[in-house]
């Protein structure tokens, strides 16, 4: 019973020398939204959804359309919105070609919740879309338009580039 014990005690003691340093990872959603420097995403289309209703696909207009959307990965959670190579507004020239939106982005794990700005779709206004899903490639947000939650745009966007 001794030799039991004592080799019982050997084997934890031994268990408990080797332990790893514990390193903090990134929240699963965050690292999934950003990559792990940055992450551009382009809004591919998006649908008025009415319960009991099919959905309606919305038109893009080719200047919405190829906007790049970049979350980074950094302590200030840049989020920023760059005109693409069509450009919805003014000549294409200065400001107008280049940066549509410099914020910080917030999520919420809590009820799957991120605040940002669309700005050719819903104008300069800092909103907070569920997010309905997302993964490496594909990120489905949505935001109910009425009281009752029974209309909604919902946002489809797909990866570009990651850093």
């Amino acid at each position: 019973m001794k030799k039991i014990v004592s080799l019982s005690l050997l084997a934890m003691a031994a268990l408990l020398s080797c332990t790893e340093e514990v390193k903090p990872k990134p929240f699963t959603y965050s690292q999934i939204l950003t990559g792990a420097t940055k992450k551009t995403w382009k809004l591919d289309y998006f649908v008025t959804r009415k319960v009991g209703k099919e959905d309606t696909r919305e038109g893009l207009a080719a200047c919405e359309a190829d906007d790049l959307y970049i979350f980074h990965n950094n302590s200030e959670k840049l989020f920023e919105v760059m005109n693409g190579t069509k450009i919805c507004d003014g000549d294409g020239t200065g400001e107008d070609a280049a940066t549509l939106v410099s914020y910080t982005w917030a999520f919420n794990n809590a009820n799957s919740s991120i605040n940002m700005v669309v700005p050719h779709v819903f104008g300069y206004f800092l909103i907070p879309f569920i997010v309905k899903k997302i993964d490496t490639k594909s990120m489905e947000l949505q935001i109910f338009i009425n009281d009752a939650q029974t209309v909604s745009y919902v946002l489809f966007f797909v990866k570009t580039a990651e850093e």
